[in-house]
């Protein structure tokens, strides 16, 4: 950022005050040199001093040494004395800046510990001379040390010297800025005073100094500068001397201007009764206004629904044409291209600007309108009940003809021209409006396709025109995939803009032959008439799909309309129009129930499966009547001790024929047809009821949670339903956990959030199941109450084996761990996977690895039993080292080379049986070969880096493939590279280094 310039500040200082400033800017840089004279004077002493100790306490120390080892017989020297000198030398070593004495220092210091150590032969060299050296280096260092103290005291002196002469010379410049300050106001004012006097009262133009006219402008009403006191008096004189003059011109111009207003208004009613249509009106009314009214030029322009909402002029008269087609006016909400004419057209009022200069509304416009000597302008709207459809916009060389009587004049003159134009047409407008109704009766008003209606006029032509030309006609019914949680998400606008993009893209992916239609609200019809069969069908699905795929191009591109897509053909198995599009709606339910996102052509045994399941929907409505739904529990174990902590309550349908029958298979059915509520309800109940009965059977029972699906936590008594559970059954709130899905609380954040609150009020847990699936938001995140986040199984189950989904998880655990929320992970089926979670600070589990879902008598069973989860032993643990290699002889001659260090030796032939071992164990060093038939070695440290971090990765060869493992070694997944055959010791010596590496590395 530019230093704030000095002079407004002077302006504003008096006399005095600018007096005083010129003395403190010659008195304070002396001052601050003084001070940093003395402080660099106090620096060099004190360096002088502690460098001229250090080396004569190096000599010192050097002289001694040698002094007390002449003194006796060398080979005799007594270790006391031999101890003495080595403390010297090390001390010369420790306190010398000097290189060559601190290696002179430690020579001497490792050949007398080499001597006490007794590892020296008979060769070996004497003392004394290493002595002498260190001495001859010490006293040289000491010179050079004096040499640089001399050179540091002559730089201190130049610095004393020349500073207090800077700082003077940087005062005496300020002082004279400040001087030449009060001589420029002083002249200012002078020269304002003379041009008061010469009626000149327009000062600080191109003939004046720059500063006086800012200071006229820009001088307090209270400064107690008194040149600003000065300004205000002459800007006074000068203001009501020009007010009298101009008072006496504006009376006599008024009266004119009256005159010439009325005879423009009667020449403006005559044409607006004998104007044959809408232009001759216009060019009418622009030409009276520029010849009678006296008016530079006068245009009328029509706003435009374009993109850029434009303002079209339409008519024109007087000069300068060039000019007005040079503008480039808009009226919609961007102000600077607004201007005057579309802000009047914007905001439904009439603007006056009678002096473009001043004026900020039309200050885009100044350098155009100057050069064409335009001073003022005013812009009427246009308006037709309330709306402005344009402009009236008249220019004026002289903008004291803007009076009160001629604005009301114009005003009523716009009135009459609007009122003319509109009349005009309405005939045309009634015209429209049956076009447009017809359109609305046969076409989808957002997407502009054919709807069902106009579709089956045209597939009933088709269908005869195939008959005749023995030909087959498909029709592709098009649903899109979870388009209701892109609603309900993103709001009703994200989705109207997704089925205008789909249906572009389907009338492009279709072909000009086809016929689109939107069916219903995010359903499409393809109508494809002459196709030869199943496979050009199939093509045209493959497109369509593909299609849609694509992310929008808005501001939601991650976003993609994936689509189920059905499948009929005319006459293979619809024999008529509304056979065609039935089937075809029965292939996309199919493809839908298959996970959405494909397509499936209609087949005879979809009718068999709808049946079965409208049979599902019968019994399902009776179920709960009929006592045939119970609740099985899955219990939740912490992963720091082991012991059930949870349980997680399942629904299971005992069907009198079919079994038990998962929730997988009817809970779709119950959302669908709106059963999960009464189901959702009774599972809440039974669950209280199950908890007071084993409390009553003396267990200790922890909290159990129940599922709450999407529709049943929108329900508006959800709250009241738990309160009544929990109040029937005398169970604390805290006994109870309600687990709900990203997509249930992101569909209205506000109500989701009130009803979390409200549960919370009744002491009940909160989990967020399933986290990572859906659409949830971080910043949504914080604010929900929860107690509990879930970890989905999609991520648990190659949590061992995948470094995308370890991340995943360490990410999870630390996001909700910095939220003070405890995390439990789902689908644990391994040891594997719950020894990595483990590790990972998961808090707890739940899957196969401890139990399946049990009745509730056999749950009561396990918390009777105090069954805990087998955790390995996570105390101190061996150095462990992992070799991989797929050649067995290889693992086992690298275990003799390691064995003798005491290493605990993990050995595996294949990449997974690694991935096994580093979870359950935990590994410091990694020895892998490079060539293996599943992954290559650099391929297996890179995941082995991602997922193990803390570990070292050494890796093996026998092939030149270098570049690979140069480029591993390069990006961190390599400590080390040997080739095969390795040399044993040095194998074991990088081994040893890399588990110290490891073992010691903070944490």
């Amino acid at each position: 950022m530019a230093a704030a310039d000095p002079k407004p500040r002077l302006a504003r200082l008096s006399l005095r005050g600018r007096l005083n400033a010129a003395i403190a800017v010659v008195a304070i840089p002396m001052l601050v040199v003084a001070l940093l004279c003395v402080g660099l004077h106090w620096y060099v002493t004190a360096a002088w001093n502690k460098l001229l100790a250090q080396d004569q306490h190096t000599v010192e120390l050097a002289l001694r040494s040698r002094a007390a080892l002449g003194a006796v017989n060398e080979a005799a020297a007594p270790p006391a004395l031999l101890t003495e000198i080595r403390r010297n030398m090390r001390d010369i070593a420790v306190i010398s800046g000097d290189a060559s004495v601190r290696r002179a220092a430690q020579d001497a210091s490792l050949q007398i510990l080499a001597r006490e150590n007794g590892q020296t032969g008979a060769a070996a060299p004497p003392l004394a001379p290493l002595l002498g050296t260190l001495s001859a280096a010490a006293e040289d260092a000491a010179s050079r040390q004096y040499a640089r103290i001399a050179t540091l005291e002559k730089i201190a002196l130049a610095v004393l010297s020349l500073a207090p002469l800077l700082a003077a010379a940087a005062g005496v410049a300020l002082a004279r800025r400040i001087s030449r300050s009060v001589d420029g106001t002083l002249r200012d004012c002078i020269a304002f005073a003379g041009d008061i006097a010469a009626g000149n009262f327009r000062h600080g133009g191109a003939h004046a100094r720059p500063g006086a006219w800012a200071r006229q402008m820009e001088a307090p009403a209270d400064a107690p500068s008194e040149f600003d006191s000065l300004v205000r008096n002459m800007n006074r004189i000068a203001e009501e001397t020009r007010t009298a003059a101009e008072r006496e011109i504006e009376q006599i111009a008024r009266l004119e201007r009256v005159d010439r207003s009325w005879n423009l208004l009667s020449a403006c009613s005559q044409s607006l009764v004998k104007a044959g249509d809408e232009t001759a009106l216009l060019e009418a009314i622009c030409g009276h206004l520029a010849d009678l009214g006296g008016y530079r030029m006068a245009w009328v322009g029509y706003a435009r629904d374009d993109e850029e909402q434009t303002v079209e002029a339409v008519a024109h008269a007087g000069t300068d044409r060039d000019y007005l087609s040079g503008l480039r006016l808009s009226w919609g909400a961007d102000v600077k291209t607004q201007g005057g004419f579309g802000t009047a057209i914007h905001q439904r009022r009439t603007l006056v600007c009678k002096q473009l200069a001043d004026d900020l509304v039309f200050s885009a416009w100044r350098s155009i309108a100057f050069p064409h000597g335009v001073q003022g302008c005013i812009a009427l709207p246009l308006l037709e009940d309330g709306r402005a459809f344009g402009v009236l916009g008249i220019y004026t060389a002289d903008p004291r003809v803007f009076t009160e009587e001629e604005l009301k004049l114009l005003q009523n003159l716009s009135e009459d021209l609007a009122f003319g134009i509109v009349s005009r047409r309405q005939v045309a407008q009634r015209q429209h409006a049956e076009e447009q109704l017809a359109h609305h009766v046969n076409y989808d008003s957002l997407t502009g396709l054919a709807n069902l209606h106009t579709l089956q006029g045209h597939l009933a032509q088709q269908l005869d025109q195939a008959t005749r030309a023995r030909k087959k006609v498909a029709a592709l019914h098009v649903d899109l995939d979870r388009f209701r949680d892109v609603n309900d998400t993103l709001g009703r606008a994200a989705g109207d803009g997704m089925l205008v993009q789909v249906a572009q893209r389907l009338v492009q992916a279709a072909g000009p032959d086809a016929h689109v239609a939107r069916i219903g609200g995010d359903e499409f019809m393809v109508v494809l008439g002459s196709v030869s069969g199943t496979g050009q069908a199939a093509e045209a699905a493959t497109r369509v799909a593909a299609a849609l795929s694509e992310p929008l191009s808005d501001a939601t591109p991650t976003l993609k309309p994936l689509a189920s897509i059905g499948i009929s053909l005319y006459p293979d198995d619809s024999p008529d129009a509304a056979a065609l599009l039935r089937n075809a709606d029965f292939a996309m339910q199919d493809a839908k129930r298959q996970g959405g996102n494909a397509y499936r052509f209609y087949a005879a045994d979809q009718n068999a499966r709808l049946a079965a399941r409208f049979v599902m929907e019968s019994e399902l409505g009776g179920a709960l009547e009929r006592g045939e739904m119970v609740m099985h529990y899955q219990p939740q174990c912490s992963l720091l001790n082991g012991v059930i902590t949870g349980a997680e309550a399942l629904m299971r349908w005992n069907h009198p024929k079919r079994g038990t029958v998962a929730p997988m298979e009817f809970i779709r059915v119950a959302e669908e047809t709106g059963l999960v509520l009464p189901l959702g309800a009774w599972a809440i109940d039974n669950v209280c009821a199950q908890l007071r009965a084993w409390r009553d059977a003396g267990l200790t029972v922890p909290t159990v949670s129940v599922n709450l699906s999407a529709r049943q936590f929108q329900q508006e008594g959800l709250v009241e339903t738990v309160r009544r559970a929990l109040d029937d059954n005398g169970i604390p709130g805290k006994a109870l956990e309600l687990e709900i899905t990203e997509s249930a609380v992101m569909r209205n954040v506000d109500e989701a959030i009130a009803t979390l609150a409200k549960l919370k009020e009744l002491g009940v847990r909160i989990a967020l199941d399933d986290f990572g699936t859906g659409y949830s938001s971080l910043n949504y995140l914080k604010r929900f109450p929860i107690d509990h986040l879930k970890i989905d199984q999609s991520f648990v189950r190659d949590v061992a084996t995948s470094p995308d989904d370890a991340v995943i998880c360490n990410a999870i655990i630390g996001l909700a761990h910095n939220l003070h929320v405890a995390v439990i992970a789902e689908g644990v089926e391994t040891a594997e996977q719950m020894t990595f979670l483990r590790r990972r600070q998961c808090d707890a589990m739940q899957g196969f690895l401890f139990s399946r879902a049990v009745s509730a008598e056999a749950f009561a069973q396990l918390l009777s039993s105090q069954k805990t989860l087998p955790l390995p032993d996570e105390g101190k643990t061996q150095h462990t080292v992992l070799l991989l290699d797929d050649e067995p002889n290889i693992v086992r001659a690298l275990n003799r080379a390691l064995r003798p260090d005491g290493y605990k030796i993990l050995a595996a032939t294949s990449a997974a049986d690694a991935f096994k071992l580093l979870a359950l164990n935990t590994v410091h060093v990694v020895v892998s070969d490079q060539r293996m038939p599943e992954m290559t070695g650099t391929e297996f440290l890179s995941r082995v880096k991602l997922m193990y971090p803390d570990t070292t990765r050494i890796i093996l060869s026998g092939y030149a493939d270098l570049e690979s493992v140069i480029e591993a070694i390069n990006h961190g997944a390599v400590y080390r590279f040997f080739t095969k055959p390795w040399d044993d010791e040095q194998l074991r010596a990088c081994v040893a280094d890399a588990v110290r590496n490891a073992t010691t590395r903070p944490e």
